[in-house]
């Protein structure tokens, strides 16, 4: 999801809005390869691009960007927001028209996306009550979940001795047999009631498993970090965000950086223990889908920007979505500063990406994982193996023998003695 505000635009006799859309454009590329949706909120602009700029910029979005779209939300939309979208659907497509949504409060907002995940400025909440006395968020009330939503240590065990959910089976064991080379995995959203039926057949009390033959390789991945989305506890919980910032740069240091998520951030997120057996099964995957890359299209890069955002949560969006951020992008800027000192004023303008944003974040380790899997998932999956050989070799126990008639009562004695204990 993609937020935007109007009450944010910088000053058009300031910046260059060409050379801004360039960098917009550099820095969601890759973003926008998968389903998307974006948030406009339109109210209490102190500067608007022009007409000419807004059917300018239409037409240099790629087929890729109005293709992936699944909506466009215009919050607080005023009257000249509506007159340029309707005329600039009307000539340019028509189609994109079905894809825009006009809402008038927050409250609409809030019934379309998960508002509460939308870091949503002062300025908006000013404009919005004006239209409404309060912001009513609803309230999704869900029956008792037997796996989505549950704590991971409750069902798969603290060590991992319960095995692996049946989400994560299912969907594991018919991605390796079926979709390593399928284009575009895991960038790609069914449509919500097709993953509600298999999240519900999931949840009915006589279903273990289910069958992604019916549904198909997308469903079975979006199930999958779907599963991973809505852990109680996020898999990189927000206050190892710092740890995982000093990790050395992988394209400088490849094996220091692999040491250190292999030596310190993997044994610091195994809390509890099960964490890292779940994070060797999904990133095995991950490794099994980047080396048909030539194939689906599904590099390291792509893999880690699709499931960056699944591992992480917390009670404040901003940080997360630094976290999330393709950093890739942050080195635009300092290329462009490598040329004359001429254009240092529009450089210090146009350079929106922080110091900060240089620095490792999950989308950094989660590429690194797969790069190096075998590295740095090497001691788990030694401890796994040697557990199931040594499970494999432990004697059976005997069976148990029918006591004699005499002995019946004192041997069932005994069994609930133990049972009290």
């Amino acid at each position: 999801m993609l937020v935007f505000y109007a009450c944010r635009m910088l000053n058009p006799d300031v910046v260059d809005y060409d050379r801004l859309l360039n960098l917009i454009q550099f820095r969601l590329d890759d973003f926008v390869e998968s389903d998307y949706t974006v948030v406009l909120f339109a109210a209490n602009a102190r500067y608007n691009p022009s007409v000419k700029w807004l059917f300018t910029a239409y037409r240099r979005l790629g087929r890729k960007y109005k293709k992936n779209l699944k909506a466009l939300y215009i919050v607080h939309p005023l009257t000249w927001v509506r007159v340029v979208m309707t005329a600039m659907n009307a000539v340019l497509s028509p189609k994109f028209a079905k894809k825009v949504r006009w809402l008038d409060t927050l409250s609409e907002l809030a019934q379309a996306v998960p508002i509460s995940q939308i870091n949503i400025p002062p300025e908006v909440y000013q404009f919005n009550a004006t239209k409404e006395v309060e912001v009513r968020v609803p309230a999704h009330a869900r029956p008792p979940s037997r796996f989505f939503g549950v704590p991971l240590e409750q069902l798969m065990g603290v060590h991992g001795e319960l095995g692996l959910p049946a989400p994560v089976a299912d969907a594991l064991d018919y991605l390796y047999t079926n979709a390593l080379e399928v284009p575009d995995l895991f960038r790609r959203t069914p449509p919500p009631p097709t993953l509600q039926k298999v999240r519900s057949q999931y949840e009915a009390g006589g279903h273990v498993s289910v069958a992604y033959a019916v549904w198909g390789e997308h469903v079975a991945a979006a199930v999958l970090k779907t599963w991973c989305r809505e852990l109680p506890q996020p898999i990189i919980p927000p206050h190892y965000y710092e740890l995982i910032r000093q990790m050395p740069d992988p394209t400088v240091q490849p094996d220091q950086a692999a040491a250190y998520a292999r030596d310190v951030i993997l044994p610091a997120l195994a809390d509890p223990p099960c964490v890292s057996l779940l994070l060797a099964a999904l990133f095995g995957l991950l490794r099994a889908v980047a080396d048909h890359a030539s194939v689906n299209n599904m590099t390291s890069g792509r893999l880690a920007a699709a499931w960056a955002p699944n591992f992480v949560h917390s009670s404040q969006p901003d940080v997360d979505i630094t976290m999330c951020s393709v950093t890739r992008f942050s080195e635009a800027p300092l290329r462009a500063r490598g040329g004359d000192d001429e254009d240092d004023d529009d450089d210090d303008v146009l350079d929106l990406a922080g110091a900060s944003e240089n620095r490792p974040n999950v989308v950094t380790l989660a590429k690194l994982m797969v790069d190096q899997y075998q590295t740095i998932f090497k001691p788990i999956l030694e401890a796994a193996e040697a557990l199931t050989k040594k499970q494999a070799s432990a004697p059976r126990k005997p069976p148990r023998t029918t006591a004699p008639s005499g002995m019946a009562s004192a041997v069932q004695a005994s069994d609930e003695d133990i049972a009290a204990l």
